[in-house]
């Protein structure tokens, strides 16, 4: 049953019984989670609370929750063991990580525009294909990476091609040192960085320079201030 503690709600304590039975290795990455009715019997709380609990925890990405099967761990138990990493080694990721972003938000708007004008009819199937695979639910993380690389390919240069793959590297390196997935895994930041990878295709698809420009400057500032918030809440 749950253990339950003064300060922060039923569902809230649920999540982090969940979260523990995963850090704990009791389930892992791919495991299917115990129904709806066997948490209820698990924690002794309400069904509106179990649902709620489950619907937090696939906001921010550490299970996903298919209509019909249940709901199913994403992440590695060690990523919700923040006690594995010290907080130098969070902190050094940060500042590695805040500065590849810094860098992608100087040159990735240029090579979008790059792109409008030199994109080839495969280099414009080419990040369709990517974005459709994001949006299916059995799509890949990196979809969203392999897009930018995929910008940079279409804009007619191996070096920014480099630069661009280099800079992607950089930043997933040490994701295991964060207690959760990383804001573009997360239900909501997802959506929208969905959206915005849209709008830097149908501007590169028209040719438009300006709007692809504009629409990847957006897109990147967009992921400082996400990263910003994250790291401060996480670091």
């Amino acid at each position: 049953m749950l253990k339950r503690s003064a300060g922060t709600t039923l569902y809230e304590q649920v999540m982090e019984q969940i979260k523990d039975m995963i850090a704990q290795g009791i389930y892992g990455q791919g495991d299917l989670l115990p129904s709806e009715k066997e948490l209820i019997q698990l924690t002794g709380v309400s069904r509106i609370t179990v649902r709620e609990a489950l619907k937090g925890l696939a906001e921010v990405g550490i299970i996903e929750t298919r209509r019909g099967k249940g709901s199913f761990v994403r992440v590695e138990p060690a990523s919700l063991r923040p006690d594995l990493v010290t907080s130098e080694q969070r902190a050094a990721y940060r500042q590695r990580f805040m500065a590849s972003t810094q860098a992608r938000l100087l040159v990735e708007p240029e090579i979008a525009r790059l792109a409008a004008r030199n994109a080839a009819p495969e280099d414009i199937a080419a990040l369709e294909a990517l974005l459709q695979r994001r949006n299916n639910p059995s799509g890949g993380e990196r979809c969203f990476d392999e897009f930018h690389v995929a910008v940079a390919r279409a804009a007619g240069n191996p070096f920014l091609v480099e630069f661009v793959q280099q800079l992607v590297s950089e930043e997933q390196k040490g994701l295991s040192s964060f207690s959760l997935p990383m804001p573009e895994s997360q239900k909501r930041a997802s959506d929208s960085l969905r959206d915005q990878h849209q709008k830097m295709l149908d501007a590169i698809r028209a040719g438009d320079e300006e709007f692809a420009y504009f629409y990847t400057k957006e897109h990147v500032k967009y992921v400082v201030r996400a990263y910003e918030e994250y790291f401060a809440l996480f670091c």
